[in-house]
């Protein structure tokens, strides 16, 4: 039988290897990972419309709760407001790449392209790559997957969650 400080040791010991060889890393790619699957499943949901109630009353865009809400479920974070808003940044502040909200918050990284689970924004409007040249996000009526961010003509910025 094995000596209950040793199992100490030997849990101290492993908890220090998954901190020094990277193995968070896979954390990483697994709340990007959720971060695709959890958007995917909210694909014709009414939750986020412009005519429900949810968060911000109705008549509202809600494009950037969604994604918000998608990666608070998947173990991430997203920047607040808080200057009398304490609601998470907008999609404007999402299609800036210099966004001081973002680029001071070490867990985001803004690149020229995305991949599944990053954030994609530009012209007021912001989502979650989910496929190749794929969207998801909350439109007018319902959530929709589409090609949203990668038509002709569209400019936009990608957001990638790294802790």
């Amino acid at each position: 039988m094995m000596n209950p400080r040793h199992v100490v040791i030997l849990l101290l010991v492993w908890a220090l290897l998954q901190v020094f060889t990277g193995t968070q890393g896979f954390r990483r790619r697994d709340v990007r990972r959720n971060i695709k699957r959890i958007a995917d499943s909210y694909n014709g949901s009414t939750r986020w419309s412009y005519s429900s109630r949810y968060e911000t009353g109705r008549n509202t865009n809600k494009c950037n709760i969604f994604v918000a809400d998608v990666i608070d479920e998947a173990g991430g974070s997203v920047p607040h407001r808080w200057w009398g808003l304490s609601g998470p940044i907008g999609a404007r502040e999402w299609g800036n790449p210099s966004s001081s909200y973002l680029t001071s918050d070490s867990c985001w990284t803004n690149l020229q392209t995305g991949s599944e689970g990053d954030v994609i924004a530009g012209g007021g409007h912001v989502g979650i790559v989910t496929g190749l040249e794929m969207t998801t996000s909350a439109a007018h009526y319902s959530v929709v997957k589409n090609d949203w961010g990668y038509r002709p003509g569209q400019i936009v910025t990608f957001w990638r969650y790294t802790c």
